[in-house]
């Protein structure tokens, strides 16, 4: 496989992500959306399979955080038409327009993906969630718990290692948390962060509709309290839902064989 880092600009927005071309013709176009806490780095365990089934994969940052700008707004909208325009740009680049596209993604950019699909349906192939976070708790409507959380668990190390290992369920190396730390303490990022977290109140108003549609969850995930749970019955209805009993909010890292095994398997299904 193939591997290019890229950026395109919107508006004076610059959105970071990568294409995986596989070494055997392209059979299917997948698009992994990183949300704020990883970026295209952390995908890197998925891609060897993805290329061995023929999969092109577009690993996009989430707008705003990883390697793209932090001045991106964060409203679903905005983030749905950002990443859009990125398929769109590879598509025009492979000279294959109107081609389908099968929309990953990881924690709270679920919900991108949600509006994603209900913006242009008949470019969605299936959807894919993993570990899915519809809103954040109501108590950071509050600019101070915004401010607090961001000083306590992202700029001091040991809270975010402590976070992130909370989140996990397991040890991480530190080469991990380090690309997972340092784009969210770059200028500018408090701003965002504290923009994303105000946006991430409010539950994303789409459904997943008729669209073919995997959540995948982890058993040991804090974030999957009850009323996550009651989110992913809403929006995801009719979804086909898979527990992995151990894992917790980073399965891309910590369970990535379970991850690749059920990404096959629904590739080669809905492909």
């Amino acid at each position: 496989m193939t591997e290019e880092s890229l950026f395109l600009s919107f508006s004076g927005i610059r959105v970071h992500f990568r294409v995986v071309r596989p070494d055997v013709p392209v059979h299917s176009r997948v698009m992994l959306l990183a949300s704020p806490m990883i970026c295209a780095f952390h995908w890197r365990k998925l891609l060897p399979e993805l290329s061995g089934l023929g999969c092109l994969a577009v690993l996009v940052d989430l707008p705003g955080f990883g390697q793209s700008d932090a001045n991106a707004p964060q409203d679903a909208d905005t983030r749905a038409n950002l990443v859009w325009g990125i398929l769109d740009e590879v598509d025009r680049s492979l000279d294959a327009p109107l081609s389908l596209w099968h929309l990953a993604g990881h924690g709270s950019a679920c919900g991108t993906v949600l509006h994603m699909g209900a913006l242009y349906p008949d470019s969605v192939k299936s959807q894919i969630h993993i570990t899915p976070v519809f809103a954040v708790d109501k108590s950071f409507r509050k600019p101070e718990a915004r401010e607090r959380f961001y000083g306590d668990n992202i700029l001091r190390p040991g809270g975010f290692r402590r976070l992130v290992e909370q989140w996990a369920g397991f040890p991480m190396d530190d080469y991990i948390v380090d690309r997972m730390r340092a784009p969210l303490t770059r200028p500018g990022m408090r701003r965002t962060f504290d923009q994303m977290l105000r946006c991430a109140v409010t539950p994303p108003r789409e459904s997943v509709g008729f669209c073919p549609t995997m959540a995948l969850l982890g058993g040991r995930d804090p974030l999957l309290d009850e009323g996550c749970l009651a989110q992913v019955s809403a929006l995801l209805s009719g979804a086909e839902l898979h527990r992995l009993a151990s894992a917790g909010h980073f399965p891309m890292e910590t369970h990535s064989k379970a991850l690749r095994d059920y990404l096959r398997g629904w590739l080669r299904y809905n492909d």
